[in-house]
């Protein structure tokens, strides 16, 4: 648990998350929907907020940019800031310094984005070198003007595929393109990683990012209570950071809003002790429960088969169900919503985010499915 006397006072920083301008123009770049418009940080993640501050100066003697730190601590949303950032000092406010090959030529002067996932370049490789095209990942990789790639923990052992990634991050950078990289921690911490991918993502600058300090828990707290129109006051804010452990992300803290939301709107009433002690309770009961135990639950609730919430098929008594699957699995575990959508049918994350939408507004005027999330979560939790 956390002690709020042992914990000292810090300044702390809002960056407001933005997207880039053409980020949607490319077929692979998920949406941005971060639980908070803005990325709060404490001491714990100064020289991120710095970094922010200061693109100006790092770029391009910091590239390729790591951004390095565990599950839930903020990566995603602020490497699509960064990429943001970048945009904005440009050259001449258009693209960034392009290669010289003549496949550039016709490649439109913008700032484009491109995003990928460490699964997405994996796949792409293979799929291209046994197709023998693979100068056509290769110039699509190179023609971006910044290329944001994530997850690199995901290239283990996939030594082929790490040869040529460390390849086109030397490209990249000696025709200085930004080029934005994620993963839980420095390659070089894995096993099963080549010593010249590890050592080409760690030549620019690389950032650790960890999960809020206590100062940062407080003010997001306060943030998301206020998102969420849930009037705590500083004694339950004291009392929910008193008993949660430090290690949590802002998911994890949007989740335990929720829950007192919730809570609220079932008993009518103003946040109590005995709602904070109850979203404390469920949360580290259910913290690592799967998202098959979820779908189980919500189809034994719903008298249908688990196949069935996770199939393609649009009759709405399994559209309710899936729908408020995708929430249970949202607050109570850690999944990112693309993980969500491809467990849930290979569904996209913009139908993931609809069916959160959707399913919460219901909620506040349907009391059977607010009955129906609590008894569920009441089942999980046992």
């Amino acid at each position: 648990m956390t002690d709020p006397s042992s914990q000292p006072n810090s300044r702390l920083d809002s960056i407001p998350i933005e997207t880039p301008l053409d980020w949607n123009r490319l077929r692979d770049v998920p949406q941005s929907n971060p639980i908070l418009p803005y990325f709060i940080t404490g001491s714990e993640n100064r020289l991120t907020a710095f970094v922010n501050q200061s693109i100006e100066h790092v770029f391009p003697n910091g590239n390729p940019i790591l951004l390095t730190g565990p599950s839930g601590s903020g990566k995603t949303a602020m490497v699509i800031h960064l990429a943001k950032r970048l945009q904005e000092i440009a050259p001449n406010g258009k693209s960034f310094k392009r290669a010289t090959s003549s496949a550039d030529q016709d490649v439109q002067d913008s700032v484009d984005v491109l995003y990928m996932s460490s699964d997405d370049f994996h796949r792409e490789y293979t799929e291209t070198v046994a197709a023998d095209v693979l100068q056509t990942l290769r110039e699509k990789i190179q023609n971006a003007s910044i290329w944001i790639l994530e997850d690199l923990q995901h290239l283990q052992n996939k030594r082929t595929s790490q040869e040529e990634l460390a390849l086109r991050i030397e490209a990249r950078t000696l025709t200085e393109k930004p080029t934005l990289l994620t993963c839980i921690k420095r390659p070089s911490e894995f096993s099963g990683m080549r010593d010249d991918f590890s050592s080409r993502c760690l030549t620019g600058i690389t950032l650790p990012l960890t999960l809020p300090g206590y100062d940062a828990r407080k003010q997001i707290l306060m943030e998301l209570s206020i998102h969420h129109e849930v009037n705590l006051n500083d004694e339950l804010i004291s009392m929910l950071l008193l008993n949660i452990e430090a290690d949590v992300s802002v998911r994890k803290l949007d989740s335990l809003i929720r829950s007192i939301s919730l809570w609220c709107r079932m008993h009518q009433s103003s946040p109590t002790c005995e709602a904070i002690k109850l979203a404390v309770e469920s949360g580290a009961k259910t913290k690592n429960i799967s998202l098959s135990k979820i779908t189980s639950a919500v189809a034994k609730h719903f008298k249908i088969r688990s196949s069935e919430i996770r199939s393609g098929s649009r009759k709405q008594k399994l559209v309710r169900a899936r729908s408020l699957a995708m929430l249970l699995a949202r607050q109570l575990t850690t999944k990112t919503m693309l993980q969500i959508g491809n467990f849930y049918g290979g569904r996209d994350h913009t139908t993931v985010l609809h069916a959160l939408r959707s399913t919460e507004e219901k909620l506040a005027k349907d009391s059977q499915l607010a009955h129906a999330l609590d008894s569920i979560k009441d089942q999980l939790s046992r």
